[in-house]
């Protein structure tokens, strides 16, 4: 089963000391799941991990997307003109570029399943696709 990785949910795998780190490790490591990385939340996880963890991590998350652990996936043209609708639809939420890329490319690729330790965001937006949050809420920290 596909699912599309935000950064929260990335971050946390490289990091044994966040909150989210154990259910990171388990949604990343199911090997049932194909792992989509949409290419806006490479810089954000490569600037956390960078800050706050170091070169080491950095370069264990580049060695998973050289090896192929990862399918990188880029917004389309259009995919554009769909972030910018919704920033200015969801103006008061400021959900940003990189939230606004990773459900487009989620409703671009019809996959709805999205790993993420933000619930602000994709708990509200109203895609085009009915959006998966993973993991449910019940087992947050």
């Amino acid at each position: 089963m596909t699912l599309i990785l935000d950064t929260g949910i990335l971050y946390a795998y490289y990091d044994a000391r966040d909150l989210w780190h154990s259910q990171a490790l388990q949604i990343i490591r199911d090997t049932s799941h194909e792992l989509i990385i949409p290419s806006p939340v490479i810089a954000e996880v490569d600037h956390l991990l960078n800050s706050r963890r170091g070169f080491t991590a950095q370069v264990k998350f580049y060695q998973g997307m050289a090896e192929g652990y990862y399918q990188v996936s880029d917004l389309s043209r259009t995919g554009y003109g769909r972030v910018f609708e919704l920033n200015q639809q969801y103006a008061d939420l400021r959900l940003g570029f990189v939230d606004a890329a990773v459900i487009t490319i989620a409703e671009e690729l019809g996959i709805g399943r999205i790993a993420t330790t933000d619930r602000r965001h994709f708990g509200v937006v109203k895609a085009k696709i009915p959006l998966i949050l993973l993991p449910e809420l019940h087992t947050t920290p």
